[in-house]
């Protein structure tokens, strides 16, 4: 049996909260969800027999953009159902490994352009913000976003963030973080497979009033219900799990933004991490 869209879940959700015309669109996206990704919104509009604007007005009740936004994701969940197995069987060496070198190449680089397209001002402000106003952040993830919560901690401590890695060699996240106060602040990175620890544990600050904030790649991710504001990274990729790019320059971008906010604290802390680690400091 094939596997439903995450967006059928949203669609339920929300079902009873919708008028009667976006009713008619999201019975015929439940019903049609295996075609639904091929439609424009003007073909979509013309299936269901309502107008554009109401295509609109159904995507932002489900918490998109827009129509536009709303079917991105369709497509990415599209993409997710093909297995890493069947993704092997479609690729093939080319004529020499640089073909390779370039399919790869290709798809960080459509990562990350469409990272940058649907990245929302808003959200970003807002993202940056939470982080500026609060007295330490720690970053949390399982997986390979372990390896970027802990690249995360580091960049924004060089950006003049007082931020901690959480790791779960002695604790686990939640006994980690259970001393946390509401100034303090929780920055989480899912992906898939979501972690169910990742999730479970930014609830557990949600709920007590913590600061939470997420990087994951797409807005119906569960780590966005428990998220005071969040960032979508695409991370598509040809076969492993994620692709690596477009996070590390969401989080680049992040850091620079915190570095221009603390100018002469980041200048001051280069300059005693070189003289650290230079000869003067040792003769």
């Amino acid at each position: 049996m094939e596997k439903d869209l995450k967006l059928k879940k949203t669609i339920i959700q929300k079902y009873q909260e919708l008028s009667k015309k976006e009713k008619i669109v999201a019975d015929y996206i439940i019903q049609n969800q295996q075609t639904i990704f091929a439609l424009s919104g003007k073909e979509l509009s013309k299936n269901t027999r309502v107008s554009e604007a109401t295509l609109v007005r159904f995507a932002q009740h489900l918490g998109f953009r827009g129509f536009q936004h709303l079917k991105s994701q369709v497509i990415t969940e599209a993409k997710e159902k093909m297995m890493a197995e069947d993704r092997f069987k479609l690729m093939s060496h080319g004529k020499n490994q640089i073909s390779t070198v370039l399919r790869v190449a290709k798809q960080e680089v459509e990562n990350i352009n469409q990272t940058i397209n649907q990245i929302d001002p808003e959200q970003f402000g807002e993202f940056i913000r939470l982080i500026r106003s609060s007295e330490h952040v720690y970053t949390i993830g399982l997986g390979i976003s372990s390896l970027m919560a802990r690249i995360t901690a580091y960049l924004f401590n060089q950006a003049g963030i007082n931020a901690h890695a959480c790791s779960k060699e002695e604790h686990s996240f939640i006994e980690r973080l259970i001393n946390l106060n509401k100034n303090d602040l929780v920055l989480a990175l899912s992906f898939p497979p979501y972690s169910k620890e990742t999730i479970d544990t930014l609830k557990f600050c949600y709920q007590r009033n913590i600061r939470c904030l997420s990087i994951t790649n797409t807005p119906t991710a569960p780590i966005v219900r428990w998220s005071h504001a969040y960032i979508i990274v695409k991370s598509d990729n040809l076969f492993f799990t994620n692709s690596l790019s477009a996070i590390s320059m969401i989080l680049n971008a992040i850091s620079t933004e915190l570095a221009l906010f603390n100018k002469s604290k980041t200048a001051d802390n280069s300059k005693l991490i070189l003289k650290i680690f230079s000869k003067e400091y040792y003769s």
